[in-house]
């Protein structure tokens, strides 16, 4: 009877969305073709024509991604979709996993880690393609469960009810309203119960209770602004980007853009899942 209770758990964890099931085989196709034409090819093929990055500013990803040099022929880029999810209009979602910058001719082949995250879009012809993607540099390499793990769905807004709650361009407002005096007030109460800050060079903080208190060691932003916001057709899946500063203003010792993945819960409320900082280089 354990084993049976085994097998069936098993089962349920793999019977995932066709959507997200869809957009985690483009990842990893994504993946494996860049290791046969090089990540720079790769990203120019997987990524949708609207899609922004953040390379000297905002702007169309695929022309910041063309003003790159051509990778070294020994470099590879290899990571796997391992977390994420999809909305329950199957349009819209995200991916996050571990990446490995290895070249033969560097550190003895020794492979530098980052994770990376993915916001996918399904286009026009029925297929999804990247619209977001950011590589935080990481100490060492981080861990994920075995396989793929869906974020957890059990609380997630499913339309069920009255809805007057505020779009999401309104919650990350309101979110960065609070963020401009003290981070861990700013987030109390926003955050989803497996959310992941990914901030450079340092392990991903999972989880709301330890990144609460992360967040009360963090600085309070200077500025912090929303510029863009998108939701999915069910309502229960979105993300937001903009632009902070932390520090003073005339000359930041940080500056850069934040992009936010959220969900809404079943009460209406909109919870980040995901918080990535791409900082500026100048």
């Amino acid at each position: 009877m354990l084993l049976a209770a085994a097998v069936l758990t098993a089962q349920a964890q793999r019977r995932l969305p066709e959507a997200l099931t869809q957009m985690i085989d483009a990842e990893r196709a994504f993946a494996a073709r860049a290791l046969v034409v090089g990540w720079k090819q790769a990203f120019l093929e997987f990524f949708a024509d609207d899609a922004v990055g953040f390379e000297g500013g905002a702007g169309l990803a695929k022309d910041q991604i063309r003003k790159n040099p051509d990778p070294p022929a020994d470099l590879q880029l290899i990571w796997e979709p391992r977390y994420g999810d999809v909305a329950a209009s199957g349009e819209l979602g995200y991916l996050t996993g571990p990446v490995r910058n290895v070249r033969k001719s560097r550190d003895n082949g020794r492979p530098r880690h980052s994770t990376y995250a993915s916001i996918w879009k399904r286009q026009r012809d029925g297929g999804f393609k990247v619209v977001m993607d950011f590589g935080v540099n990481t100490p060492a390499a981080v861990p994920f469960a075995a396989g793929f793990t869906r974020a957890p769905v059990a609380n997630r807004f499913s339309g069920d009810y009255d809805d007057t709650t505020p779009p999401l361009s309104a919650a990350d407002g309101v979110l960065n309203s609070g963020l401009r005096v003290n981070q861990a007030q700013g987030y109390r109460g926003r955050l989803a119960a497996g959310v992941r800050f990914l901030r450079q060079n340092m392990a991903p903080v999972v989880g709301d209770r330890a990144a609460l208190q992360w967040l009360a060691t963090q600085k309070p932003y200077s500025t912090i602004d929303s510029r863009f916001a998108e939701a999915a057709r069910s309502g229960d899946l979105g993300y937001t980007w903009g632009g902070y500063t932390v520090g003073p203003a005339q000359k930041p010792a940080q500056r850069g853009f934040y992009v936010r993945v959220w969900q809404r819960e079943r009460n209406g409320q909109w919870n980040v899942v995901m918080d990535v900082h791409q900082p500026s280089e100048n």
